[in-house]
């Protein structure tokens, strides 16, 4: 964990609890939109096996899980966060009716996932596990609820590789995105938190070892946007 951040499941509870009015807008806005094309990418690619039930883990507004449900996957959410939830609730309260059910959300912590073993085919996180507590942990939580051949996506931001990408996003990342942050949420320590844990969360190849040492096979990656977020994919053989 990164010096001076503090990641207790208590204070990003509340610090996600103190945003969630206003983080669908300032995500898409912040990202310039972007973040919607790297929802659909990670979409893309786990839907190619054609999961029946997935796990979102923290889920926050539900974007992901919304996404799957309309992919015909039976989908349940987790995060720690009850406001955010509450906004995932209300989002899917207009979803159209089909056979398959709509999201289910249930507020719960990645380190203690309150289902029994092998019960998904799917697990997602979007742009969440650098927030964990205890990552080890969760990741073999993960893998505990994982089907034998399911598989999981994560999405998480990152630090560019190239000098030039990497010195204009850091500039952005760390002087800008805090102060509209700041005056649309009025929470300036969420978004000064947001480029501080990026900056700790470990990155490419180092946090494929994490998924390795956790018992996941064929694990990748594949920088999104120049490396700006990445895709990192992995099975439970």
């Amino acid at each position: 964990m990164g010096e001076g951040i503090r990641k207790e499941r208590g204070t990003i509870s509340a610090m996600f609890n103190s945003i969630a009015g206003s983080y669908d807008f300032l995500n898409h806005l912040l990202s310039l939109g972007i973040d919607k094309r790297w929802r659909k990418r990670l979409i893309r690619e786990v839907i190619k096996k054609s999961p029946a039930t997935a796990l979102d883990v923290a889920s926050g507004t539900g974007d992901i899980a919304i996404a799957l449900y309309h992919k015909s996957v039976k989908v349940t959410g987790i995060d720690i966060a009850q406001k955010m939830l509450d906004r995932a609730v209300e989002k899917s309260s207009t979803l159209p009716f089909t056979s398959t059910p709509v999201p289910v959300f249930v507020l719960a912590s990645a380190d203690e996932i309150p289902f029994p073993e092998a019960s998904f085919n799917l697990v997602t996180i979007g742009f969440g596990i650098r927030n964990f507590e205890n990552r080890a942990q969760s990741l073999s939580e993960i893998f505990r609820v994982l089907t034998p051949g399911g598989d999981l996506a994560i999405l998480e931001f990152a630090s560019p590789k190239n000098k030039l990408w990497r010195f204009l996003y850091t500039f952005y990342f760390h002087n800008i995105l805090p102060i509209i942050g700041k005056i649309i949420s009025k929470d300036m320590g969420a978004y000064t938190y947001l480029p501080e844990s990026v900056s700790e969360f470990p990155q490419y190849e180092a946090f494929c070892s994490e998924m390795e040492k956790a018992g996941f096979k064929t694990v990748r990656f594949r920088p999104l946007t120049g490396g700006v977020a990445v895709l990192y994919t992995a099975e439970k053989k």
